[in-house]
C-alpha cells in the first residue's frame, strides 16, 4: 500500500503540473481536481492532447456556456482520456441539452452532463434526468431554502440509485438530522447527506463511520474542513474498507502532499490539501476487475469524491472572485 500511496501522489503532483502547463491562467483549486481525472483513470496527463480538449470546448460549445467556465479544465481532462474526444464531447452537449429540459442552467448542470456522458447512455439519459428532477424536488420541498442549483448533481447522482425516491430522500433527512448534531453547515450537510442516502446500512452507522473517520484525523492532527470540504470524506467514509486503513492513507497522503509545492503557506490551505488527499484515497479503492463495479461501494466512492471535490473547486474559485474583484 505505501508503494500504491507514493505512486499515486507523485502522478498526481505531475498530472496537476501538466494540466497547469498546457491550460494556463486557471484557478489553483481547480488544477488538482482535473489532475484527479487522470489519476482516477490510472492514465499520465498530455499537454498536447490537453489543449487540443480545450480547444474542441472553445470551438463547439456556444457563447456564454457553463462548459468554458470553472469546469473547463475537468472536462478538457475527461475528454483526454475519452477513446474519441470529439465524439465525447457530442455526447456531452447533448446530456446537457436534455439536463436543461429539467433544470437550470448552471455550472453544475454542465459537471453533471460530464457525469451522464460517462456512466450511461443517451437513451437512459432522459430517464435519469427526469428522476434527477423528481429527487431535487423532494429535496426541495424537505429544504426550501437550503436547496438551490449546486443541489443538482447530488440529484443526478442519486439517480443512480437502486433505492426509490422516498427510500433515498427518508435515508438523506435521517443522516441530515444526525450529521447536524455535529457540524454546523447545513448546506454542507445536506450534500454529505445526500452522498451517504445512496449506499446501504442504517443512518446511524454511516454517520457514526464518518464522524470516527473525524475524529480519529483530528486526533493526528489532521483537521478535516467542516465546509464544502466535507463531502469529500464522506464519500471515502463509504469505500468498503478498513476505517483505520482510509484514515491512515488520507494521512500518509496528506504528509506526501504538505512537502510539495503549491501546499505552502501562501498557496492551498492544510484543509484544502487533506480534501486533496481524501479523494486520492478513493483513487486507490476504485479499482475492480468485477462486472458489478459500477453499482459497487468503492466506484460509488470514487465518483462521489471526484464530483464533490469538482463542486467543492467551483465554489472555492467563485468565492475567490468574488473577493478580488
Amino acid at each position: 500500500m505505501k508503494e500504491m500511496i507514493n505512486q499515486l501522489t507523485q502522478d498526481f503532483i505531475e498530472n496537476r503540473d501538466t494540466v497547469k502547463k498546457a491550460i494556463k491562467l486557471e484557478s489553483s483549486y481547480i488544477y488538482p481536481v482535473a489532475a484527479n481525472v487522470f489519476c482516477a483513470a490510472g492514465v499520465k496527463a498530455d499537454a498536447d492532447k490537453l489543449r487540443e480538449c480545450k480547444k474542441i470546448i472553445k470551438k463547439n460549445a456556444g457563447f456564454g456556456s457553463y462548459l468554458k467556465g470553472n469546469v473547463m479544465v475537468p472536462f478538457a481532462a475527461k475528454l483526454c482520456i475519452a477513446d474519441d474526444p470529439d465524439a465525447q464531447f457530442e455526447k456531452v452537449m447533448t446530456m446537457y441539452g436534455i439536463l436543461k429540459e429539467h433544470f437550470r442552467r448552471s455550472e453544475y448542470l454542465a459537471l453533471l452532463a460530464t457525469l451522464l456522458a460517462e456512466k450511461t447512455t443517451i437513451e437512459e439519459a432522459g430517464h435519469i434526468a427526469a428522476r434527477g428532477r423528481a429527487v431535487y424536488d423532494k429535496m426541495k420541498k424537505e429544504h426550501p431554502i437550503l436547496t438551490s442549483k449546486e443541489d443538482s448533481i447530488m440529484a443526478g447522482f442519486m439517480a443512480f440509485s437502486e433505492k426509490s425516491d422516498s427510500e433515498l430522500i427518508d435515508d438523506a433527512e435521517k443522516c441530515y438530522e444526525l450529521l447536524r448534531e455535529k457540524f454546523s453547515d447545513k448546506d454542507s450537510v445536506q450534500t454529505v447527506s445526500h452522498i451517504l442516502s445512496v449506499t446501504n446500512g442504517a443512518p446511524e452507522e454511516k454517520v457514526d463511520r464518518m464522524i470516527r473517520m473525524f475524529d480519529a484525523l483530528k486526533k493526528a492532527g489532521r483537521k478535516f474542513g467542516k465546509h464544502f470540504e466535507l463531502s469529500t470524506l464522506a464519500a471515502v467514509s463509504i469505500i468498503d474498507a478498513d476505517e483505520k486503513e482510509l484514515v491512515d492513507s488520507m494521512i500518509a497522503i496528506d504528509s506526501l502532499l504538505s512537502g510539495q509545492k503549491g501546499y505552502g503557506a501562501l498557496s492551498l490551505d492544510k484543509k484544502t490539501r487533506l480534501m486533496h488527499a481524501a479523494m486520492l484515497t478513493a483513487d486507490l479503492y476504485g479499482e475492480s476487475d468485477n462486472a458489478q463495479a459500477a453499482v459497487s461501494a468503492s466506484a460509488l466512492a470514487m465518483i462521489a469524491a471526484q464530483e464533490a471535490a469538482m463542486c467543492a473547486a467551483i465554489a472555492a474559485s467563485a468565492a475567490a472572485s468574488s473577493a478580488n474583484s
